[in-house]
């Protein structure tokens, strides 16, 4: 459970050092850049705990990773 929790507090705190307004264009490029990388990375991190609780053995360890791919899908999006 407190790796969940860590998991999901690193994944906010990453999208919202993010959020801020942009001064330059270079300052919105690197916070476009940090949001993808927040969103794939807590994706692929959700996806893999929300896995790992399905199945046991071979099918635990498939699980995990189709989360974890699933996770970096749907993490992805935040980038557009």
């Amino acid at each position: 459970m407190n790796r969940v929790l860590l998991t999901c507090v690193l994944g906010i705190s990453l999208f919202l050092t993010a959020c801020g307004a942009p001064t330059t264009p270079t300052q919105a490029q690197i916070q476009h850049d940090a949001r993808c990388a927040a969103g794939i990375l807590g994706g692929a991190a959700l996806g893999g705990v929300v896995g790992n609780r399905i199945g046991d053995g071979t099918g635990k360890t498939l699980a995990t990773a189709a989360g974890a791919g699933l996770g970096m899908y749907a993490g992805q999006s935040v980038c557009n």
